[in-house]
């Protein structure tokens, strides 16, 4: 089996547990299964060529996901059915990790870095896979 269908196979599996366990109840095991599905596809999606940054890509938001869910599940621990003690920026301790955090270490740079590995299709691979799939006539975009 080929890189790709190895992480094709981790993919399934891990969706079949996210289902399982959304069926379940165990919320806590959806959510990391979730960042390890999510790193997965983060992967997935590269080119080729761009292998080692793309597991780059996909296991650093995977540790920073992986420590985010678990501040997130702390917090909701120490503070279940109270008020907290301490507020962060005005907001729960577990919803700052939640969004602000979260959101800027995660989504804003993987985003960003990301977009540095799609495979950017230029004209000569445009006709290549139009003779590959034997379509000749103008395709619009």
């Amino acid at each position: 089996m080929e890189f790709r269908d190895w992480l094709v196979l981790g993919i399934c599996i891990t969706s079949i547990l996210l289902i399982t366990t959304a069926l379940v109840n165990f919320w806590q095991i959806f959510a990391y299964l979730m960042a390890i599905n999510l790193s997965l596809w983060l992967i997935l999606g590269a080119s080729n060529s761009r292998k080692r940054e793309a597991i780059f890509v996909g296991v650093s938001a995977l540790m920073i996901w992986i420590i985010c869910i678990s501040l997130i599940f702390y917090y909701w621990g120490l503070f279940y059915k109270r008020v907290p003690d301490f507020w962060i920026a005005g907001m729960h301790p577990g919803f700052f990790v939640m969004f602000p955090l979260m959101w800027l270490l995660i989504f804003i740079p993987t985003t960003l870095g990301y977009a540095l590995l799609f495979n950017r299709l230029n004209k000569s691979a445009l006709e290549e896979f139009k003779k590959k799939i034997g379509k000749t006539e103008e395709v619009k975009i």
